[in-house]
């Protein structure tokens, strides 16, 4: 009877003992393929939307363990790599500007979950000009690759990886569909 109650205990300590982990990318560094606009662009994203958690837990993994991944932040990383690449003047801005760029682009994030071992992103972007006039009001969705071999043979330490990895390559596909729009308004407003 000991051993039983030895045996609870490990058990009982392996299932609800658990750690929280922070997740957003961590030094990512890459280039896409686009033209430099010689055109100006600020990127406004509140502070509710830039500090938004969203708590993972996972059966195959150890329920005792949590991850938080941080989508406002996993988006203000792609942005401020992708962005300046097609606009010589970007900025990144958590307040309105009292001098507005020649296009605002304002992003929210209605939807990030993790769940089915893939990320699933919904990204709300409206760009407008200096007059306020709108150009476009999108909602980008994208799902990221399922990631559930990864979880399944590397458990609690494949984790982080895997929520990364998945959220990673669906919001590439969604800044792809940002990036084409955006050029698209450079044309027709003949900006640049």
């Amino acid at each position: 009877m000991k051993i039983m109650v030895q045996y609870f205990f490990i058990v009982f300590c392996i299932v609800f003992s658990g750690c929280a982990h922070k997740i957003s990318f961590h030094e990512i560094d890459y280039s896409i393929e686009t033209q430099e606009h010689d055109a100006g662009l600020t990127v406004v994203m509140d502070s509710h939307t830039l500090s938004k958690e969203v708590s993972i837990r996972s059966f195959m993994t150890g329920m005792a363990n949590s991850w938080d991944a941080q989508p406002g932040q996993m988006v203000k990383q792609v942005a401020d790599i992708e962005l300046p690449q097609m606009f010589k003047d970007y900025r990144f801005s958590e307040v309105y500007s009292e001098a507005p760029s020649q296009i605002t682009l304002e992003i929210k994030i209605p939807k990030y979950e993790f769940a089915n071992f893939r990320a699933t992103f919904i990204l709300r972007a409206k760009a407008y000009g200096a007059d306020k006039k709108v150009y476009f009001d999108n909602s980008y969705t994208e799902v990221g690759v399922r990631q559930g071999a990864k979880m399944f043979w590397g458990g609690a330490f494949a984790m982080k990886s895997a929520i990364r990895q998945s959220s990673f390559g669906a919001l590439k596909r969604i800044f792809a569909s940002l990036r084409r729009d955006l050029a698209n308004v450079l044309v027709q407003n003949k900006i640049d």
